[in-house]
């Protein structure tokens, strides 16, 4: 009994949000501005799609949507290009201060990121870096934040695979790079599709660099998009709507990267 309470109040804690922002983003006005003189409903009086509406047709917000899934995904490409290798070098090779080097990149996180904003910035912002398009250095600020992550689920992931179908391929005469891409890689499919998903999720809520590099351009991400929006106090539908809109492409990031880390349990196994 008090197991599926607590089932039930975890399940609740959960949905309720995601029902709060469902019900703002499809309220109508009466619904939300009341000036006092009723409750807001429960159930918006005339539910609506005019947010979704008006959003899905706004440039700046399509274009910010488009800039946060460049940057989101160029960060899953860099981290995975450099972490990999790297985890794999440290789990199957004896270098000495393993422990001492995995402590160092994981306690860069222990630092609030305003406290790196400014200094990454200015190098950005200096040659040679300075020619690369601002998308690039957003996505690699983003990287040097999820990097240490992806390098230490990578190395959790290369110890659980047996070293033994390393050596066995090497054996029939697979070279360390043949067993690495086509072997090792496609087993660990399930870890790096973790990998990916917290890094694309770690980009896209990601705010303070995005804001001091991009706040001279055009061109932002959605949560610096969803400053801009603050600063005339829109309605809560609108601000809902977005809010919604923004979950739409984590979700069907997750799911697609899923679906590869299913079928990574078995690739690689059978030469």
């Amino acid at each position: 009994m008090v197991k599926t309470i607590l089932i039930a109040i975890v399940i609740f804690l959960i949905i309720f949000p995601v029902f709060i922002l469902f019900k703002y983003s499809i309220s109508d006005r009466d619904s939300i501005v009341t000036g006092g003189k009723y409750p807001e409903p429960f159930w918006p009086f005339n539910p609506n799609l005019k947010m979704f509406q008006s959003l899905l047709v706004r440039n700046d917000f399509l274009q910010s949507g488009m800039v946060s899934l460049e940057v989101g995904f160029l960060t899953v490409i860099f981290c995975l290009i450099l972490g990999v290798p790297t985890a794999y070098a440290l789990t199957r090779y004896r270098i000495p201060g393993t422990g001492v080097l995995l402590f160092f990149l994981l306690s860069i996180r222990l630092f609030p990121d305003i406290s790196a904003v400014i200094p990454v910035a200015e190098q950005f912002f200096k040659r040679p870096l300075s020619y690369l398009p601002p998308v690039v250095l957003v996505s690699l600020a983003h990287t040097l934040l999820a990097l240490p992550y992806a390098i230490y689920i990578a190395k959790g992931v290369f110890e659980s695979i047996p070293k033994d179908l390393e050596e066995q391929s090497q054996v029939l005469g697979a070279s360390k790079a043949y067993s690495f891409l086509r072997i090792l890689t496609p087993l660990a499919l399930p870890g790096l599709g973790a990998a990916a998903i917290y890094t694309f999720l770690l980009s896209w809520n990601e705010f303070v660099f995005a804001y001091f590099i991009l706040f001279q351009g055009t061109d932002t991400t959605l949560p610096v998009y969803l400053l801009r929006i603050l600063t005339w106090s829109p309605q809560k539908n609108f601000i809902a709507a977005i809010s919604l809109l923004m979950c739409i492409p984590v979700i069907i990031f997750t799911f697609a990267v899923q679906r590869y880390m299913r079928t990574g349990l078995t690739a690689g196994a059978v030469k």
